[in-house]
């Protein structure tokens, strides 16, 4: 503990500070646990438990309300099981994983936390160093919080300066670098964000761009704590009045002046225009105007967007207007607290109005489980954050991504349609 690393050291065991599971992965996680770990807890004479419930939650969120009797049987495990360990256990509909981990303080800058999900990267916008694991090591550090034989990645810096144009948002930044790097782009590397463009972006936005960095094969992505981020964390922890100890405080920590990367990359933000990737890879982006294809299905959610921020700009596009007879708009906000904020402020009521089906908080047709499967031939905009051929249905079908305000517009006309003229150049 404290010493001091360097890329491409190995680390024996890692010290985790925050564990989160999904339905997906907690069942399976849970059962081995039991099965694995019940001789060497009763050989030492101890009832089997959790290193430390208080840094374990378990957040249903990918199938839920639930869509089967095996989904129903795991969550149902899930909570007898927290409530025998006295882990924090949510309810289906509270939100996103990787949403409620930051919303509710469970994830703060400076931790190191996992979670069985490949977007868990989605925390590095809080400075934590935030990646997903298997269920084999979850296992494992359900009985010892450590992770074993982590060896530590190198960084890429993203130095990004400017300001996004009118119309244009930290999803069409993001899209724009991956299309940029490719898949491999940073694989097995930190993505690591700073400049400008990033010193002046909210915490939406930061968390998109973390959440997507995983398509470029990054290992995590990580946004240096400031000002914006002590206030969020703040407010977070507030909401279920609690703060920061002094302790926390001194684990935030930034990259050191001297600080090694394998390589800088820099971007202007004030040539990026509206981007939409094009089937089948998130890297394929193309800026907005270069595409008009036909949509019948535009899905504005997941843990890459359907915050506040986002469901305002699509409000904004969609408020006096009707969503294409010949397309089906699927609104799913990222949380409980985002879905009553909307309602509260007459959001939801707008997008309902415009003729969308907004759905309660959970994944929904993201990975193609629930909620807006896509059938052969359906052509979706998406504002999550893969379009693999079958990710969201059919393998037949094809997928889009874009912004929250390119989601709006598209579902307007169509087809794939450029915010701007809803918003004004």
């Amino acid at each position: 503990m404290g010493r001091k690393v360097s890329a491409g050291e190995l680390i024996e065991a890692m010290p985790v500070d925050k564990l989160y599971f999904n339905e997906v992965i907690g069942p399976p996680a849970i059962l081995n646990f039991q099965k694995d770990f019940a001789d060497v807890f009763q050989s030492a004479g101890k009832r089997m438990k959790v290193f430390d419930p208080m840094r374990v939650a378990f957040m249903p969120d990918h199938t839920v309300p639930s869509c089967s009797i095996m989904v129903s049987s795991g969550i149902k495990l899930m909570a007898n099981f927290a409530k025998d360990q006295g882990i924090a256990m949510y309810k289906e509909g509270d939100g996103i994983e990787h949403t409620i981990a930051s919303e509710e303080g469970f994830v703060l800058p400076g931790e190191i936390a996992v979670a069985t999900d490949s977007h868990t990267c989605t925390q590095g916008a809080l400075g934590s160093l935030a990646f997903g694991i298997g269920t084999t090591e979850a296992e494992n550090l359900l009985a010892t919080g450590e992770l074993y034989s982590f060896t530590a990645p190198e960084t890429i810096r993203f130095k990004v300066d400017g300001a996004l144009g009118y119309g244009v948002y930290p999803k069409d930044l993001v899209l724009h670098i991956l299309g940029t790097m490719g898949e491999g782009g940073c694989s097995k590397r930190i993505a690591e964000y700073s400049g400008s463009t990033f010193d002046s972006m909210d915490m939406d936005g930061r968390f998109t761009v973390c959440n997507l960095s995983v398509e470029m094969s990054a290992r995590t992505a990580i946004v240096n704590p400031d000002a914006t981020t002590m206030s969020y964390v703040e407010a977070a922890l507030h909401g279920r009045g609690a703060s920061l100890t002094p302790e926390q405080t001194g684990m935030i920590a930034r990259s050191d002046d001297d600080a090694v990367f394998s390589k800088t990359v820099h971007v202007d933000a004030s040539r990026v225009e509206p981007t939409v990737s094009l089937p089948h890879s998130p890297a394929n982006a193309r800026p907005v105007s270069e595409v008009n294809d036909p949509i019948n299905v535009v899905f504005l959610g997941s843990c890459a967007n359907a915050r506040r921020s986002d469901l305002i700009v699509a409000a904004r596009i969609l408020k006096g207007r009707k969503v294409h007879r010949d397309t089906n708009l699927v609104v799913i906000p990222a949380s409980r607290k985002v879905y009553n904020w909307a309602m509260d402020n007459g959001i939801l009521r707008t997008i309902a109005e415009s003729g969308a089906n907004i759905e309660s908080s959970n994944c929904g047709p993201c990975f193609g489980k629930h909620m807006g499967i896509l059938a052969p031939g359906d052509r979706c905009l998406s504002t999550s954050n893969r379009n693999y051929k079958g990710r969201m249905g059919s393998p037949e079908a094809f997928i889009y991504l874009g912004s929250p305000a390119t989601a709006a517009a598209t579902a307007v006309e169509g087809r794939i349609a450029d915010p701007r003229k809803y918003l004004g150049e």
